[in-house]
């Protein structure tokens, strides 16, 4: 059982060296229990490896591999980092925060580091979280955060704009759902792949491909709240499965899935006849999508009490991110899809090189 342990780390390590020329933000995860009288406070912090990889100059030999015992050998200065990193404060008293020892897991298939965190605090009060580790080096990196106090279990984000997190005086389902709507809409805008596949299902929804001729607003109208809502429909019912662990898929497969999608929806839009198959399509990798979205909550300790407004509010935020996208994209579509080049030469130009951008994502993420 050791040596089968020992064989997988090595696997999950060696896949933190090859992975690091294609690092995109990522997440961290802090879960703290501050629910007992007089402490101390206690809690676990999971960071991926790569993150690490990147601040800190862990492969030792140099060898391009990263091996466990040179994790070890480095686990005083990932304590530094990680205890600098993160800060505790509670009554307006910053709190004495212990790291320790690391060992190795596994979020959404990829490798992360995790330390037990334990903090004493000399004051009674609101408890306050910040962090500073990642953000100047990754602006789309995000610390999600999971605190069980005596009355209830918090849920929160911590982002480069956003680094401190302060106990509300009142619990509000409101104020988490804002919160996590604001995080629904940005993990939209970053999320390129998504992007391009809702640029795919727009392009052909201006013209009549059978004829090549402009097609009139109802009809355009009609369309586009067809494609939209099984879109919608579809990654709306993946987000809720996955985000309440009712289903649950690794993430690589996910995300080379996503890339598919484009391949498959560019070349759709290259034969007209295909066309009908849109409305399908939009719901089938719709699904996929939504379990792309419901990674950005994978591993938050919500409580049963809040999961409602955290799904809630992160879902709307995607839609109202999607809605823009196709408010601000469809008047520049309805004006060139007047003319006669746009349905035989760009639309299939635009289309083709989406489909090259897509396969080359599935390529890197196989």
């Amino acid at each position: 059982m050791k040596s089968w342990r020992r064989a997988c780390a090595i696997g999950l390590l060696s896949a933190v060296s090859a992975g690091a020329s294609a690092h995109e933000g990522s997440t961290s995860y802090f879960e703290l229990d501050a629910s007992r009288d007089g402490g101390p406070e206690t809690g676990r912090f999971d960071v991926a490896l790569i993150d690490l990889a990147w601040t800190l100059p862990l492969d030792g030999d140099a060898d391009g591999r990263l091996r466990w015992n040179e994790i070890l050998d480095r686990r005083a200065e990932i304590a530094a980092l990680l205890g600098d990193g993160l800060r505790l404060v509670r009554g307006g008293s910053a709190c004495e925060t212990w790291i320790g020892d690391p060992w190795l897991t596994e979020r959404l298939g990829l490798p992360y580091l995790s330390v037990d965190v334990a903090a004493r605090c000399p004051a009674a009060g609101p408890l306050e979280i910040s962090s500073s580790l990642f953000f100047d080096g990754d602006a789309y990196h995000r610390v999600l955060v999971s605190v069980k106090t005596a009355s209830a279990t918090h849920t929160a984000t911590l982002a480069p704009g956003s680094r401190r997190w302060i106990e509300p005086a009142v619990v509000s389902g409101w104020r988490t759902a804002l919160e996590f709507l604001r995080q629904g809409a940005w993990h939209v805008w970053i999320g390129y792949d998504h992007l391009l596949f809702l640029l795919l299902l727009l392009l052909p929804a201006v013209v009549r491909l059978d004829v090549g001729t402009a097609r009139r607003g109802r009809a355009i109208a009609l369309d586009l709240a067809r494609i939209v809502t099984a879109f919608t429909v579809a990654h709306s019912i993946t987000l809720g499965l996955a985000a309440t662990s009712v289903l649950r898929l690794p993430q690589q497969p996910i995300e080379v899935a996503i890339a598919v999608s484009l391949v498959v929806a560019g070349i759709l839009n290259l034969a007209p006849r295909l066309m009908p198959l849109r409305l399908p399509l939009a719901f089938g990798f719709g699904l996929v999508h939504g379990f792309g979205f419901a990674n950005a909550l994978a591993g938050l300790d919500t409580g049963a009490a809040s999961l409602l407004p955290v799904l809630a509010g992160f879902n709307v935020g995607v839609e109202l991110a999607n809605l823009a996208v196709i408010a601000a994209v469809l008047p520049v579509l309805l004006c060139v899809g007047r003319y006669a080049w746009y349905a035989p030469r760009a639309m299939p130009a635009l289309s083709l090189a989406a489909a090259a951008i897509g396969a080359t994502w599935m390529i890197q993420r196989l």
